[in-house]
């Protein structure tokens, strides 16, 4: 199933995925604002408006945000053609409902879809900004809209002819947009067809296979430390240490004692943090961090302070002051479903960690 396969890294074959790859962990909203500025012109400026845009929004949660930036980023990826500008006018939708301006984010909605009919664009793409809308219709209770939009999607061109097909990304869209169609009708009380069923059914079966994939990749490894709860009621943050891709088999070599629980695989590896960031989180935590590490700064705090590197007490001393000195370095847990997924596989949330099979 495709869900449990690893996720992809990132190839580095144009400036922008050069950026990202410097960087060494995910940026910053401000870095990507500023990779955006100093390339005018730039096939990928747009995109990275839009993450800018997102990570905007994900900041917002633990620092208080900034609606209004969110919007601004958005809508000047809105001014840029392609299948950016489109990504970047689902986020003006979702930031106008999040500021309670119905009027005008059903405004926008309503351009944007005018947009997807009488200016077609890239099929695939298209089809992406369709399910983007379900999704995020949906997940703020516009079940009506949701079900429109899905509906809609199906009738599409591209997810039409892509019935019947075996693989290819608007096969795989299609199967995502049956599933919400589903679903709507189902919240709603709708009567459903069929095919609704058949959908459900086809995903009750893939979360069992992921179920079992995942048992099978993380048999014989160590439990692992519990995340830290207080037991008292007494307010915490859930702080969640994850080594960037590029350092994890270093890591893994460097200490295989003290990260055997990790296992060799980063896709195991992702799911256990997912875990443990909603185990935070079910257990009251105020807040949830994702601190992204290189294993350069952790050895370097690990001199300066003089502690062994190779202990849990050390990440654990690691993760706690890179939250309260460099809160710009740790993320925001969950992110946004259309933003950037927190394991820096390339993919949306929605579509990466926090895609249901894996919750």
């Amino acid at each position: 199933m495709s869900s449990a396969s690893p996720s992809p890294v990132r190839a580095v074959d144009s400036p922008y995925e050069q950026f990202l790859a410097t960087v060494g962990r995910q940026p910053t909203a401000a870095q990507c604002e500023q990779w955006a500025d100093e390339h005018p012109g730039d096939p990928d400026q747009g995109r990275a408006l839009v993450q800018a845009g997102w990570l905007t929004v994900r900041g917002k949660q633990y620092q208080g945000g900034d609606d209004a930036k969110a919007l601004e980023l958005f809508t000047r990826a809105t001014k840029l053609s392609g299948a950016a500008g489109r990504q970047a006018q689902v986020g003006v939708v979702e930031t106008l409902y999040a500021q309670d301006r119905e009027r005008d984010a059903e405004q926008a909605e309503q351009a944007l879809r005018e947009e997807l009919t009488e200016q077609p664009d890239e099929a695939v793409a298209d089809l992406q900004v369709f399910d983007d809308m379900v999704d995020m219709l949906g997940e703020i209770g516009r079940s009506e809209r949701a079900l429109d939009w899905c509906l809609a999607a199906l009738a599409h061109p591209a997810a039409r002819e892509s019935k019947g097909t075996g693989g290819g990304e608007a096969a795989r869209l299609r199967r995502g947009l049956r599933i919400s169609r589903a679903l709507l009708r189902r919240d709603l009380g709708l009567e459903r067809t069929d095919d609704d069923l058949a959908a459900e059914a086809e995903t009750d079966a893939e979360l069992r296979e992921f179920g079992e994939e995942l048992d099978r990749a993380l048999s014989g490894l160590p439990s692992g430390r519990p995340v830290e709860v207080p037991e008292d009621a007494a307010a915490f943050d859930g702080i969640v240490l994850r080594w960037v891709r590029e350092d994890f088999a270093a890591v893994r070599t460097r200490w295989p004692e003290s990260t055997d629980s990790y296992g060799d695989d980063y896709t195991a590896y992702a799911q256990r943090l997912q875990t443990d960031a909603c185990t935070y989180a079910e257990a009251g935590a105020a807040r949830v961090h994702i601190v992204s590490a290189t294993l350069a700064a952790y050895e370097e705090f690990a001199v300066r302070e003089g502690r062994d590197a190779g202990t849990p007490d050390t990440r654990r001393a690691f993760s706690r002051h890179v939250v309260r000195a460099h809160p710009d370095e740790s993320l925001a847990w969950p992110p946004p479903r259309n933003g950037p997924c927190w394991c820096d596989s390339g993919r949306k949330y929605k579509k990466c960690c926090g895609a249901p099979a894996r919750n």
